[in-house]
């Protein structure tokens, strides 16, 4: 990198600093995962063991996707998610938020648990859940959750941190702090991202995974009466990867007694709620497919995923550790090239859908109504 700074592990920065820092998993082998479908049968899928830690640094400055700073400015944490395909995405936010940033930095004096919330200007739900909230796990089993206040960005929405208030941190140990100027701390506990994706593969760290499910889902529990059986998560208020038949879609599967399921704006307690009891979920792939893993471990997830994502983070990801049911239905994008990568909008193959549909509604015992 032209700045000179030198990207290490954070062991090394807790290790010369004389700060405790502690693996919870090495994840040093992968997993031979079963993935059943309707369709095909059962396949597998390879994933990682991901690695996950905990340290605590001093003097640092925290910036972008949760990279770590520390003291000289000659070395930073650049795999703070345990992500080696970033340089990019760090020189980025290491240019915009250090270099050419010279704004006073506010200074956290307390010692406290880092989440943040996001990273960069885009507020995105699904990560906030996959590669921020998931943290709290490892914070709660390094034993801090209970001695230190969790910081968290300032300009987080509030339907957001009552996930975290879910987990069991109340609101008057959530410290907000500025995302920009990139605060400066004077003792800062920071953890991995506990879902990954390197050049080795995607990694997930099971054992965060079922502890943040079994938590929320038991904290959810008073949240009303369980929720719908067949649930629909659609995008028809997006403003990229929009599933252009849409309309089409819900009509067949309105018809086969599903309910559209909104969860912007509603608390954790309720979003869950929304999943918990769900046989068959039908996802337009997005943001608020990360919240399949609180659905029950038998449930069958239809996820329409364009065809050049691989949906290894997503709700593919999380039903192979899980064990649910799962069906991709390829979505074919359909716009003029101008939006790429994830933002692409496209449709999906009706009659893909209603095959789909129609064989996880046997499979439960019920009977489909094939045409609107």
């Amino acid at each position: 990198m032209s700045s000179g700074v030198i990207s290490v592990p954070l062991e090394l920065i807790c290790d010369g600093q004389g700060q405790p820092f502690q693996y919870l998993n090495r994840g040093d082998f992968t997993l031979h995962r079963p993935l059943q479908s309707l369709i095909s049968g059962v396949g597998v899928e390879a994933y990682r063991l991901n690695l996950a830690y905990c340290g605590r640094v001093s003097n640092a400055v925290i910036f972008g996707k949760s990279y770590v700073m520390a003291e000289s400015k000659h070395v930073a944490f650049v795999h703070q998610s345990h992500r080696d395909y970033v340089p990019q995405e760090f020189a980025h936010y290491y240019k915009a938020q250090i270099i050419n940033d010279t704004r006073p930095r506010p200074y956290v004096s307390e010692e406290c648990c880092f989440l943040g919330g996001y990273s960069g200007d885009a507020k995105y739900f699904g990560h906030f859940i996959f590669e921020f909230l998931y943290r709290l796990a490892a914070f709660e089993m390094s034993g801090l959750l209970e001695r230190f206040p969790v910081a968290v960005f300032d300009d987080v929405p509030d339907s957001w941190l009552s996930f975290i208030e879910l987990y069991g941190v109340p609101k008057s140990r959530l410290k907000k702090i500025s995302r920009l100027p990139a605060p400066f701390f004077r003792n800062v506990w920071t953890a991995s991202c506990p879902n990954a994706l390197s050049s080795a593969g995607y990694a997930f760290w099971d054992e965060g995974i079922f502890r943040m499910r079994e938590r929320l889902l038991a904290n959810a529990i008073s949240a009303g009466d369980a929720g719908p059986k067949r649930i629909f998560i659609g995008r028809r208020d997006a403003t990229h990867r929009k599933l252009l038949n849409e309309a089409e879609v819900w009509a067949f599967l309105e018809a086969n007694g599903f309910e559209y399921v909104e969860f912007a704006g509603k608390p954790a307690a309720e979003q869950i709620r929304l999943m918990r009891s769900a046989e068959i979920a039908v996802v337009v792939s997005g943001s608020n497919g990360s919240l399949t893993p609180f659905a029950p471990r038998d449930c069958i997830i239809i996820d329409f995923l364009p065809i050049h994502i691989q949906g290894g983070l997503g709700a593919k990801g999380f039903a192979a550790v899980l064990g649910q049911i799962y069906e991709r239905i390829p979505a074919r994008i359909v716009d003029d090239g101008s939006k790429v990568g994830l933002s692409n909008d496209f449709d999906v193959d009706i009659e893909a859908v209603r095959r789909a549909v129609s064989l996880a509604i046997e499979f439960k015992g019920g009977s489909a109504v094939v045409e609107k």
